[in-house]
This record gives C-alpha cells, structure tokens and sequence, in this order.
C-alpha cells in the first residue's frame, strides 16, 4: 500500500509570510489535513520526516516503516546516511529492542543520534511502533 501512495505522493513547495520555503511531501494530503500534519517538510537543507508507521508484527512493521523512510528521503536525493536524529516511539520498548538489527542494517554504521521511548498507544492500536528522522543534505 505504501509504495502506491509514493506514486502518488505530491510534492508541494510552500513560500511562508515569513519567507520560510518549504518543500512538502504528501503520501494522503486528505487524510494529512484531516488529522493535521504533512509527512514530510524540506526547509533549506533540512528534512524532516514524520512519524511512520506500519501493520503486521513488530518485525515487519520495522521493515516497512524503515523502507518507507528510506523512499521519502530518496524523493529528497538523501539516504539514512544523511538522517541525523531518530526518535522511537513504542508501545513495547522491549519488543522493539529485540528486533533493533533491522533498523540498524539501514544506517550502515553511520547511526544518529536517537531517542526510544515507549509509550501508551499510538495513534491506532494495531501501530506498535513510530519512527520519525530528521535529515541533512549537503549545503545548497
């Protein structure tokens, strides 16, 4: 399902009151707009993408959460070498510590800065677990 909303996800460049551009990319805008965040804004050289998550179990919600940050930031010409922070969030830190050789196999050694917190719930019960980056390119 992700990867048919990425063929449809729009791009979108915004120029702020206060000249702040930001390049947005929609994977639903109408769902977006309707629980009220983007999924991910490009501001100078800076992008952050917002929490991902997926359905299944927490092994392959990894996989597809961390495959469907890697298609965002190459929308952007970046790669998890340019993610700088991670945060975490789950329902079952523990679960998710038990599978964190998926995640880490995507940054290739180069990790970021990062932050797991578990917590109550997210936004729907069947989410076990929510990934947010943020991402540097290279100076324009």
């Amino acid at each position: 399902l992700f990867f048919f909303l990425m063929l449809f996800a729009t791009v979108a460049v915004y120029a702020q009151p206060n000249n702040i551009r930001k390049e947005k990319i929609n994977m639903s805008k109408p769902v977006e707009d309707e629980i009220g965040y983007t999924h991910a804004v490009k501001t100078g050289n800076t992008i952050y993408i917002s929490g991902t998550v997926a359905t299944g179990e927490i092994a392959a919600q990894v996989r597809t959460i961390m495959e469907n940050i890697n298609a965002t930031l190459a929308k952007y010409g970046a790669t998890f070498q340019n993610v700088v922070k991670e945060n975490v969030f789950a329902v079952n830190l523990d679960n998710f510590i038990a599978v964190k050789d998926i995640r880490k196999a995507y940054y290739n050694n180069d990790y970021p800065a990062a932050t797991w917190v578990e917590v109550k719930r997210l936004y729907l019960p069947q989410f076990l677990v929510e990934i947010e980056v943020t991402a540097v390119l290279p100076a324009e």
